[in-house]
């Protein structure tokens, strides 16, 4: 019998989906922009800002970190949003050990 390949998936809180969505919006990027930056698919941004989904897989939603990073590092971001966004990229982090088998 197949298995299936583990995927690791990550919680992310009201509170990082609400910093992410403002990072977004003060940088001036759409969603389809970050979606098409981060190779994640159509709708991935509304599912991960809407909350939908309270875990999301941990690559995709790493990769869209990893865009929202590198466009803030190219423009002024405020102080506060800027601590906010670091408390999500803590979050997300590197892979862990433990997966979750779908």
């Amino acid at each position: 019998m197949a298995t299936s390949p583990a995927v690791e998936l990550i919680a992310v809180s009201l509170e990082d989906r609400r910093s992410l969505r403002e990072l977004r919006t003060q940088l001036g990027l759409s969603r389809a922009t970050i979606e098409q930056r981060a190779r994640v698919g159509t709708d991935y941004m509304k599912h991960l800002e809407s909350g939908q989904y309270p875990r999301l897989e941990a690559s995709r939603l790493r990769r869209v970190v990893q865009v929202l990073q590198q466009a803030a590092a190219r423009r002024q971001v405020s102080a506060p949003l800027t601590t906010r966004f670091a408390r999500v990229v803590k979050v997300v982090g590197q892979p862990r050990k433990s997966t979750v088998r779908r």
